[in-house]
């Protein structure tokens, strides 16, 4: 019997760590018509590559400095749900780990309970070296409760919304180095 294969998107299986946010769809439409408003569609210059505006990995600082650019974000992020007044705003947010990922959605596990239907807000880094950052809005699609070391966790299954061209390449583009670094690492072994 064959198996037919029903994704469009190769599909990466490594973990990653994830900030989310928890938020409904109307919130969700609200932000994205806020921020349209603030920053009108960006328009990538033709013939211009996105590559040519990145930090050039080969330098030898390049890594420190990414390393310490990303330690900062970390830190900011931690001070502002330390300064947060709003506390409903910060019972929302958690942090998960991310299961696997494809140029169309993801797999993540959460320790609280989310609603099918609901949209979640994620940030996370693919790679630091080279850096790929991802915030991306999904919907979930897919809820299972796992019983692990006698606690109960959730699996979801992420579709992304409005994702674009730009960011879906960097995904894919991720989990082909990822695969190429595990097939090098089967090979070294050999």
């Amino acid at each position: 019997m064959q198996s037919e294969e029903r994704r469009s998107f190769v599909r990466g299986n490594f973990s990653f760590n994830i900030k989310f946010k928890i938020m409904t769809k109307d919130e969700y439409e609200d932000l994205k018509k806020t921020n349209e408003a603030i920053f009108p569609a960006f328009k990538q210059e033709p013939g211009v590559d996105v590559k040519d505006k990145e930090i050039n990995a080969g330098h030898p600082a390049s890594a420190s400095l990414i390393n310490h650019l990303v330690q900062i974000d970390e830190k900011l992020d931690l001070i502002l749900d330390l300064l947060s007044n709003d506390k409903t705003v910060k019972g929302l947010c958690g942090q998960g780990v991310g299961l696997n990922i494809s140029g169309s959605g993801m797999s993540i596990m959460v320790n609280r309970s989310v609603e099918y239907g609901q949209v979640i807000h994620t940030k996370f880094y693919l790679s630091k070296f080279p850096l790929v950052y991802m915030d991306i809005f999904g919907e979930v699609v897919h809820v299972a409760q796992v019983d692990k070391d006698g606690q109960s966790h959730y699996m979801l299954g992420i579709k992304f919304l409005d994702l674009g061209i730009n960011d879906r390449e960097r995904i894919i583009s991720s989990v082909f180095q990822r695969q190429r670094g595990d097939i090098r690492k089967i090979k070294s072994e050999q």
